[in-house]
Parts: C-alpha cells; sequence; structure tokens
C-alpha cells in the first residue's frame, strides 16, 4: 500500500452506532449528538454523520432512491449504494453511503460527492455484512418496493375524504408484508 493511500487510524476514537463501533476520524470528534441511531458530528447531518436505518430502511431508502442520484459501489469489502445530490441551500455536493454490517444497515452522510480514504478507513472499522452481493442489494429493491406500495395507497387514501366518525385507516409494513385497514 502507498503512503497515499494508506491510513493510520489507530489512534482515531469509536462511537458505537447501532449494533457497531465505528472508527471516528479525529476532524469529526466531539459530536453534537450521539445514541443509538446516530452520530451526528454536526447540526448539519451532511457535515459527517453515521445512521443505524433499520428501523426506517424503507422510507429513508425510498427516498433516497426518488431523491438522490445512486451507484452501487464496493467500499473496503462492503456492497453499498452510494448517493449523491447538489444542495441548493448550501450550495454544496452531498453524499450518503449505504451499507451492511453484520444484519444490520447503516448510512455515512458527508460533504462532497467522492467516496474519499476516510469515509472507506469508517466503512471498514464496521463488521463484515452477513449478507451475500445478491442478498444485500434485494433486501433494498423489497424494501424500495414496500415504499412505493405504501406510497400509492397513503396517495389513493389521501385523495378520498374520510368521515369525522372516528374511523382512522393505517398502512403497515412488516414481516409478514403490507397490512392495510380501518380501526375504530
Amino acid at each position: 500500500m502507498t503512503a497515499v493511500s494508506a491510513i493510520d487510524s489507530s489512534d482515531w476514537t469509536t462511537a458505537n452506532v447501532g449494533y457497531e463501533n465505528f472508527k471516528i476520524p479525529p476532524k469529526y470528534e466531539n459530536p453534537y449528538e450521539s445514541d443509538f441511531d446516530m452520530y451526528e458530528f454536526d447540526e448539519d447531518i451532511d457535515v459527517f454523520t453515521i445512521r443505524y436505518v433499520n428501523p426506517r430502511i424503507m422510507d429513508l431508502y425510498g427516498y433516497f432512491l426518488e431523491s438522490n442520484q445512486a451507484k452501487k459501489v464496493e467500499v473496503a469489502g462492503h456492497d453499498a449504494v452510494h448517493f449523491t445530490a447538489y444542495d441548493r441551500h448550501d450550495e454544496k455536493n452531498n453524499s450518503k453511503l449505504w451499507f451492511s454490517a453484520g444484519e444490520e444497515f447503516y448510512y455515512i452522510a458527508w460533504r462532497g460527492e467522492k467516496i474519499t480514504p476516510t469515509i472507506k478507513e469508517v466503512v471498514k472499522s464496521a463488521s463484515d455484512s452477513k449478507y451475500s452481493h445478491d442478498e444485500f442489494y434485494d433486501i433494498l429493491n423489497d424494501e424500495y418496493q414496500n415504499y412505493k406500495l405504501v406510497h400509492a395507497i397513503e396517495s389513493q387514501r389521501n385523495d378520498y375524504p374520510s368521515s369525522d366518525s372516528g374511523h382512522h385507516s393505517f398502512v403497515s409494513v412488516g414481516s409478514n408484508g403490507v397490512n392495510f385497514g380501518v380501526m375504530t
């Protein structure tokens, strides 16, 4: 490995996000906020954020897929999807890299449109994915199909005003499929 591409992360701190310990570059130590679901360096999540996404994978992945440019990539031995978008408010390009570690899904957000050696080192610090290449992309595709279905149902539901009879409709997606109905 050449000196240009080698990064020594031995003195980096770590942060627990979801079920993983990620190495944190010195530039992004001392987070604005950190909890089980997210390590957020700055109030602006696009500066540098690591997020555990399993609880909201369908909504987040669907939104990112429809709102950003996406490219399948391999980073530090992990299959991944690299999203890029221009933020007209910040006038900057931003990235989000989706990948799995163990059986869980995460993304890293940062300023810029290139996957830097620093970002690669953060991904490398996570556990190997338990999913094969095809399984990883099949899971994301299934979540996107669920996203489209739920939003199609929601759109139709919003087209018809409901009576004020105390009835509320619902849509949920889980391991048993899509469920919808009316609750009183």
